[in-house]
């Protein structure tokens, strides 16, 4: 694998690691007595024959289910723990966040933990104590820098680990799912600061569950299965296979909805006349983009489209705008619960909104091989930020809590969203504006006039 054509600055080449399991410990003391002739272990390979390369200012990140050897994998880059066999070289500086204490002496303070993460790397005092104004800013624990470690909260623990970590002019940062154990401020926080280490060319390797922050962040991921490297590839591909796979395997998604959603409260005028619905093509053909496709194949999608006020396709579409979204479905097998749905992303690959009509609170006939159906989602879509913006259809078979795929087809149709307002963050959001001043002897009130809204 690799990011350019520069010379790596990981190079990973049949890295594996072994353990040793006992069943109990007088096993191990047996094997000892033995001189190596007999074995009284099980071994355990976390990490198995996974070859990696990865170039200067890439961001890697590492996907897996728990298990996987996903964290193994980071300790070995690291240098915490020495591989089984293979080679692994790295080039440049390394700071490693990994697992909550690895580093610090719970018995320091912080202070003195910093100044001696910072022998290790090779800083002099000095050059620590220059630093050191910048790292209590960024982990905000106050008076605790000089309290010791084993008092700290898991929160303040990994803001120091952090901010150490980021101020030591690492070549290579290294990030285990710590960052996790930070409240949202502080993660959003953290995030910044390694998009800023990117851009000046730091490498980055993190292990994360938020597969978000993996499309988001991520050049390049890998999938770790079983101690192998299942695949490897761009992130945002790496990442949609993943999770067809998990779907596929019946993972379960943990919600607190019914097995039937209860809908949004909406207003009966949000449909489009008949005459409109009737100018829409009954059963649509059209798929204009498969990146991935995954599923059973008991049911298929056939055509995606979306569709204006007045019942023509529509490839742009302004903030605020009606539109129907008609997925078509032609069934190769029994399906008894069938659920259409779709779900929007942004040009970054992060999931915007999606819904199906379990979600919407309606349950579809069962449908027998042969059928055809064309299902309707009729929104108005929200003031999106300005851009490109893409359908992803589905169709399984059973409930919101438990289900089969039968079909998914990841960004098979496109549109433009056309700003009519200026939009800040994701979208904008329609809203009244109300002031009571409150300087004069008598109070008085102002509202934005009826109908003017912030959007």
């Amino acid at each position: 694998m690799s990011y350019n054509h520069a010379v790596p600055i990981i190079q990973a080449g049949k890295v594996s690691k072994c353990y040793r399991i006992y069943r109990k410990p007088s096993d191990h003391l047996r094997e000892l007595l033995s001189f190596g002739r007999r074995k009284y272990h099980d071994p355990f390979w976390a990490v198995r024959d996974v070859d990696v390369s990865v170039e200067q200012g890439c961001c890697l990140g590492v996907i897996g289910e728990n298990g996987s050897g996903k964290s193994t994998f980071l300790r070995v880059i690291a240098g915490v723990l020495r591989p089984t066999s293979g080679t692994i070289v790295v080039n440049g500086r390394v700071s490693a966040l990994l697992e909550l204490g690895a580093g610090f002496n719970p018995e320091f303070t912080g202070r003195e933990n910093v100044f001696l993460n910072a022998s290790i790397l090779g800083f002099t005092d000095a050059e620590t104590r220059g630093r050191l104004p910048s790292i209590e800013k960024f982990a905000e624990i106050g008076d605790f820098i000089d309290r010791p470690v084993k008092t700290y909260s898991s929160g303040m623990f990994v803001r120091l680990a952090f901010a150490v970590a980021i101020h030591m002019d690492p070549d290579v940062l290294i990030v285990d799912e710590a960052l996790s154990v930070g409240d949202i401020f502080f993660q959003q926080r953290c995030i910044r600061r390694i998009r800023q280490l990117k851009h000046q060319g730091v490498t980055i390797v993190f292990v994360s569950h938020d597969l978000e922050a993996v499309r988001s962040l991520a050049d390049r991921a890998i999938w770790m299965d079983h101690g192998r490297a299942h695949l490897e590839g761009k992130a945002d591909d790496v990442v949609s296979k993943y999770l067809a796979a998990m779907v596929s395997r019946g993972r379960k998604e943990v919600m607190e909805e019914e097995a039937v959603g209860r809908p949004l409260g909406i207003s009966g005028e949000l449909d489009l006349p008949e005459p409109v619905l009737e100018r829409i093509p009954k059963f649509v053909t059209t798929l204009h983009n498969v990146d991935h496709r995954y599923g059973n194949n008991k049911a298929r999608i056939a055509g995606i489209g979306v569709f204006g006020r007045e019942g023509s396709s529509v490839s742009g579409v302004e903030q605020g705008d009606r539109i129907c979204i008609r997925i078509s479905v032609e069934f190769a097998e029994h399906v008894e619960q069938p659920n259409v749905g779709f779900m929007l992303r942004n040009r970054l690959g992060q999931d915007v909104a999606g819904t199906n009509v379990f979600y919407e609170g309606v349950r579809l006939p069962p449908a027998d091989a042969g059928e055809r159906l064309s299902v309707d989602f009729i929104m108005d879509l929200p003031y999106l930020h300005a851009g490109f913006y893409y359908f992803a259809p589905a169709v399984a078979d059973g409930t919101l809590d438990q289900y089969e795929m039968c079909d998914w087809i990841d960004n098979a149709f496109a549109i433009e969203v056309i700003q009519r307002t200026l939009t800040y963050g994701h979208m904008r959001i329609p809203m009244r504006v109300r002031t009571n001043s409150v300087s004069g002897t008598t109070d008085t009130f102002w509202q934005s006039p009826k109908g003017v809204s912030g959007a």
